[in-house]
């Protein structure tokens, strides 16, 4: 390896050291989606004359690449509309850990409280669905330069979900953009850096031979 190239490196190993320094204090939130809501009451393929007051409910968590997430309680709340500030049902998950570049999946069965299940069967007849919202809410924080972590720091989702005469619906939060256009935007900035060295590098030789 020539000196020439040995500069190229060397103008590289910053821009490296940089990417790792802003990996290390912006920490992407982890991505939540429901996977599924499931309300037995108002499917209308299940023929009962007991009331079912269930919710089956199946979600994940992901957290990005470079994230160690630390998890305070998770609170997941429900609520028959939108709108409505009652909830209809809670649960609980105890505080954990989640590495980098993984899915944690979390599923149960609530019992709800203070639906009114005629009334959501009738706006499904009216409008072929009725919204249901799942809102969750915790404490996060976030391995950083490996040997410390990052102070506490509130993490709140919420999402809308249509439930159809089946009496299920899912929703997606979708792909965090701004995780996708900071990891492209120092991709293209290490590319380029690249190139203009090696053109840097060449240019220098050209003039050397001269």
């Amino acid at each position: 390896m020539d000196s020439f190239e040995m500069g190229t490196y060397q103008c590289l190993a910053p821009l490296a050291l940089l990417c790792i320094v802003v990996f290390n204090i912006y920490h992407i939130p982890p991505q939540f989606q429901l996977e599924e809501l499931y309300i037995p009451a108002l499917d209308k393929s299940i023929n009962t004359t007991s009331p079912n007051t269930s919710i089956t409910f199946h979600f994940y968590l992901e957290a990005y690449p470079i994230s160690h997430v630390y998890y305070d309680s998770i609170n997941v709340t429900f609520y028959a509309n939108p709108k409505h500030k009652d909830s209809i049902a809670t649960f609980t998950i105890p505080e954990f850990d989640q590495e980098e570049n993984t899915k944690v999946d979390y599923g149960g069965t609530v019992n709800a409280t203070g639906l009114d299940f005629e009334a959501a069967k009738r706006e499904i007849t009216t409008n072929g669905f009725t919204l249901f919202r799942v809102e969750l809410e915790a404490s996060v924080r976030y391995d950083c330069f490996v040997f410390w972590k990052t102070g506490w720091s509130g993490y709140r989702r919420a999402v809308d979900v249509k439930i159809t005469d089946t009496g299920a619906g899912a929703a997606d939060l979708g792909i965090n953009i701004l995780f996708w256009v900071i990891v492209t935007g120092v991709v293209l900035l290490l590319l380029v850096s690249y190139i203009l060295s090696n053109q840097l590098i060449k240019l220098v030789k050209s003039w050397i031979q001269i």
